[in-house]
């Protein structure tokens, strides 16, 4: 488990490969489960530090489902 694999794991569902599997509103747990559906082992805790690392560089988070998740993690408020 890894933040690599987290990382990864996100460039493929911005590719458009995979994306349809996320639910509308995911929990942190629905991504991981979606990571772990398309062979990618990461954690939640690895899935936030990957969100929070885009959000101190100022980069976008995945559309779509970034923010609901960012939200649910405590990186961001309403």
């Amino acid at each position: 488990m890894s933040k690599e694999n987290a990382a990864a794991f996100i460039r493929r569902l911005e590719a458009g490969d995979g994306a349809e599997g996320v639910p509308p509103d995911p929990t942190p747990s629905d991504i991981v489960t979606r990571g772990r559906n398309l062979g990618f082992e990461f954690t939640e805790a690895d899935l936030g530090s990957v969100l929070r690392e885009r959000l101190f560089a100022a980069q976008s988070l995945p559309l779509g489902w970034g923010w609901p998740v960012a939200r649910k993690l405590g990186l961001v408020r309403s």
